[in-house]
């Protein structure tokens, strides 16, 4: 599975990242992991931050998620 986090470096950043990476522990998941702390490239008119890319699909953008909102992408 490849994740790409595209995040800037602020308190929501942040907090979206370390979400991230404790649902893919508890859940137990193989991931390719790519954090960006930059815009996301010009997708399908996505221009906010995050943005959280999984298999290279976009599930969500410009949306601080919860960790529940987060697992949901990876059942």
């Amino acid at each position: 599975m490849d994740v790409k986090l595209f995040i800037k470096s602020n308190i929501n950043g942040r907090i979206v990242e370390k979400r991230l990476f404790e649902v893919i522990e508890d859940m137990g998941l193989q991931a390719n992991i790519e954090i960006h702390h930059e815009d996301p490239p010009y997708m399908d008119g996505v221009f906010y931050t995050p943005t959280l890319i999984v298999d290279n699909r976009i599930v969500s953008s410009g949306k601080v998620l919860s960790k529940d909102e987060m697992t949901q992408f990876f059942m």
